[in-house]
């Protein structure tokens, strides 16, 4: 099996998803769907996070977000990190939101976004005034 969003190396499954697709509420919401499989499967759950950009960026700009799993188990790892992979995006699908409240969603984040660029334009503009 390819593993298409990720990396399985040795005992280690490491998962990507973007922030442009999800969030890091959603990605855990679904890998804690799923936990007690995974406990039962010796994979254990070590982390998700996503990266710090340095320095200014545009006001959205889509950042990966990670998620690890470890094989602790004594059988054949890679069969079992290509199951948590599986189970995983099971969990992503079974409580991604229906499409009106995942638009309604976006809309939100839309107005937040514009919300930001008129007040740094604000700030802007109080500056050049003062000046």
């Amino acid at each position: 099996m390819e593993v298409l969003y990720g990396n399985i190396t040795d005992r280690t499954l490491e998962m990507e998803f973007s922030s442009a697709d999800f969030s890091v509420a959603s990605v855990l919401a679904a890998i804690r769907e799923h936990l007690d499989m995974l406990e039962e499967m010796q994979v254990v759950f070590l982390g998700a996070a996503t990266e710090v950009p340095v320095g200014p960026t545009p006001v959205f700009r889509p950042v990966p977000i990670k998620a690890v799993f470890e094989y602790l188990g004594s059988g054949d790892a890679r069969a079992a990190l290509e199951r948590t992979y599986q189970v995983v995006w099971r969990g992503i699908v079974n409580t991604f939101p229906l499409e009106e409240d995942w638009a309604a969603a976006k809309r939100d984040f839309a107005e937040f976004v514009l919300a930001q660029a008129d007040l740094l334009r604000a700030r802007i503009e109080g500056t050049r005034e003062v000046e």
